[in-house]
Formats: structure tokens, sequence, C-alpha cells
């Protein structure tokens, strides 16, 4: 990240973000913020981005219509849910997301679980009628799950 006079070339906050926190704070960097009426459900990050700022700790949820997904961040800890399929990691320690730790942290898989459902009870329902696309195994690189008929 890079703002000549403001944020030094290069620099790297260890700050926890998503995608919803770029209309706060490019709105903020303007010398505007988002219309009262229709808050973000994001942050403004520049008074986090400042040299020396210490990183806010967050709890982040969301989901995604293709393939059913589920998440939820809390610090180090990530709850992933798609399909069937639900994961529990430490990304700090896993950040490339194989050692699924559901079993060993069943404390902190159901506490993420829970939290997210109360959090989705808070959200409008999904729209059956749009449409969210994602990658097939034959249009992937390595064709993951793709049968070879070798």
């Amino acid at each position: 990240m890079r703002w000549p006079g403001r944020i030094a070339a290069g620099t790297v906050s260890e700050q926890v973000t998503i995608t919803m926190d770029w209309l706060p704070t490019l709105l903020a960097a303007a010398g505007t913020a988002p219309d009262p009426l229709f808050p973000s459900d994001g942050i403004d990050l520049m008074p986090l981005l400042a040299p020396g700022m210490t990183p806010k700790p967050r709890r982040l949820f969301w989901r995604y219509k293709y393939m059913h997904q589920q998440a939820a961040r809390d610090g180090d800890w990530e709850y992933l849910k798609i399909l069937d399929n639900t994961f529990l990691f430490d990304i700090a320690q896993d950040p490339m997301e194989r050692a699924n730790l559901k079993e060993r942290r069943k404390d902190i898989y159901d506490r993420l679980v829970a939290e997210w459902n109360e959090w989705n009870a808070t959200m409008l329902p999904l729209d059956p009628e749009s449409f969210t696309g994602g990658f097939t195994g034959t249009q992937l690189a390595d064709h993951f799950g793709v049968q070879t008929g070798r």
C-alpha cells in the first residue's frame, strides 16, 4: 500500500481486513463518509494504517452462495464450510489451510459455528434467483477433482 505523503511505499499492515473495508476507507481518504442511511459493514482503515498503530482485533463473518460457503474469522482462527465439508484452521500456523483442527479444537470450532449462525440470523436471506459462479475442476490448472481416466 502506498500514498505519497500519507502512507510510505511498501507499508505492510497486520490489520485484518475484508473487501467491504475499501468503501469506508476510500471515502475517508476522499474526505467524506458513507451515507448514514446506508451505513457500510466495513470500517475505515485509515487510522489503522498510520505508522506504529496496533492492529484492531476483529471478528469477521461472511457467506457466499456458490457451493453454500460460510466462513468466520476470529483472531488466527477461521471456520469454513463448503457444501457439507466443514473446517477449522489456525491460519497463523497454517496459512495454506491444510490441517483441519475441528476435532482437536472442538471448543473453538463449536463457538465459531454458533457465532456464524447468530450473525447469519441477522442477515437478509440469500436470493434464490441470484447467481454466483465459480470454477469447475476442468477449468483449474491442476484439474482438482477431475477424473482423468488413467
